[in-house]
């Protein structure tokens, strides 16, 4: 499969992901710990490319060890390694709860106990957590709007590299009919292309709320990377991706821009003249000819009510975190295609509960940073990743969309920069307090002066 990433294809871009990382990396420990967040977090979404340096020593280990980078780097300044945040409790519950119910999964299931990272299922855990890891990290590091807004324009460039690598590789295809061997997940990788497709829609709503604060060469660039990423979720032929993008699109409408809401209608009511057929058709199969269910829809039915049974096995803990897909289920799938649905089956209402806790208290701090900032900027971040999290929500509900860093590592790294936000937008509401209360006598000795003459 060719990706059409142009150096990524040859094996120079192994040695600049090699020696750039081990550039970075001392420039985080040595310099600004935030350069190796700049290098790191726009490979995220680029998995196939990330895995290219897999053979080299430690290769496997590339984010990790950029993490510890500029924690080592945050540490040298002064400065916690993992920030102090509201979401802190509510992470550590999450991180303690998976992994006493990774080691309830061993029993259930008859694995090794999770012991060490040799283990998969230790090692999958391991990997779920370094998202929230880069989240605390992330927060420490970046501590200015221009931190962010660098980083920002980094993450647009990886996913112009992602869009263009898709789109060329799309654009080889017949889009007179829809196949299911003419979709292809492009440099996302085991993420699949519907994961592709959930990513460009949570972007896309992102970019869509962003774009109003965009100035000079940056909102051409803004635009150029919201088409593209448009184009490649329509290339997706990702129906829960679409859901979610509409859906997105009707918040930020309710909550931003009213004229949004008009385009989703005008698109709604056009959308068949405007996409190729193959789209069309992706969209219309959900029922057959005859009114039966499309294949693809009722294996996921299938699947979601033989979750059901082994939920209530042991509603109350699941029957263990990472443990629904060491087996076949209907269809030979072994995933329950619903992340809600996984997260239920394996750690039970209780892990549902704090998975949904943690979820809520994500979208309550964009919609506080909405509040509270008075910087633009700021402001639009806040309904950005508040729109993100919609999306997210609801291209959940057709697959797991969550626990991979290529989908998922983006979403971190703003709830990152929205929490910093917050504690940017604290310091200057308070700053302004302090100026207020100084210039009080200030003021109350000229009116004194005033009434005296």
């Amino acid at each position: 499969m060719h990706l059409h990433l142009g150096l990524a294809k040859t094996p120079l871009a192994e040695l600049v992901l090699v020696y750039g990382g081990i550039l970075f990396f001392l420039l985080s420990v040595f310099r600004k710990p935030e350069l190796g967040l700049y290098f790191m977090v726009p490979m995220l979404p680029l998995q196939t490319v990330r895995y290219r340096i897999h053979g080299y020593p430690l290769g496997s280990l590339f984010v990790d060890i950029m993490l510890l980078g500029v924690g080592l780097g945050l540490l040298r300044r002064g400065k916690p390694m993992l920030a102090r945040t509201e979401l802190n409790k509510i992470l550590a519950i999450f991180a303690g709860l998976t992994y006493l119910l990774l080691w309830r999964g061993s029993f259930t299931i008859g694995a090794p106990l999770p012991l060490w990272f040799s283990d998969p299922r230790m090692s999958d855990w391991k990997n779920y957590m370094v998202m929230p890891l880069l989240f605390l990290v992330s927060v420490s590091a970046l501590t200015t709007r221009r931190q962010m807004k660098i980083l920002l324009i980094l993450m647009c460039a990886s996913v112009l590299v992602l869009d263009k690598s898709f789109i060329n590789l799309m654009s080889q295809r017949d889009m007179s009919s829809f196949s299911y061997d003419m979709r292809d997940a492009g440099a996302m990788g085991y993420a699949g292309v519907n994961g592709l497709g959930a990513f460009a829609a949570q972007f896309s709503i992102f970019l869509i709320a962003m774009a109003g604060v965009a100035r000079k060469w940056w909102r051409p660039a803004l635009f150029v990377t919201l088409a593209l990423t448009l184009l490649a979720l329509m290339y997706s032929f990702s129906r829960g991706a679409y859901l979610g993008l509409c859906v997105g699109l009707l918040y930020l409408g309710v909550r931003k821009n009213r004229l949004l809401l008009v385009i989703l209608v005008l698109f709604l009511s056009s959308w068949q003249t405007l996409v190729p057929p193959a789209v069309r058709q992706r969209v219309l199969m959900t029922r057959g000819e005859n009114g039966e269910i499309e294949s693809s829809a009722a294996e996921r039915l299938s699947l979601w009510d033989e979750a059901m049974q082994i939920f209530r096995g042991d509603p109350l803990f699941g029957m263990g975190f990472n443990t629904y897909g060491t087996s076949d289920h209907v269809g030979g799938y072994r995933d329950t295609h619903n992340v809600y649905v996984k997260v239920l089956v394996e750690t039970g209402l209780v892990g549902l509960s704090v998975f949904l806790i943690l979820l809520g208290k994500m979208h309550r701090q964009a919609r506080l940073l909405m509040d509270e900032a008075r910087d633009p900027f700021l402001s639009s971040l806040g309904i950005a990743f508040a729109g993100l999290m919609i999306t997210l929500a609801v291209v959940n509900f057709f697959g797991d969309r969550w626990t991979y860093l290529q989908i998922s590592g983006y979403t971190w790294t703003l709830l990152a920069m929205v929490v910093r936000g917050r504690m940017i937008a604290a310091d200057e509401r308070s700053a302004d307090g302090e100026h207020d209360e100084l210039a009080g006598p200030e003021i109350e000795a000229v009116s004194a002066t005033l009434v005296t003459c």
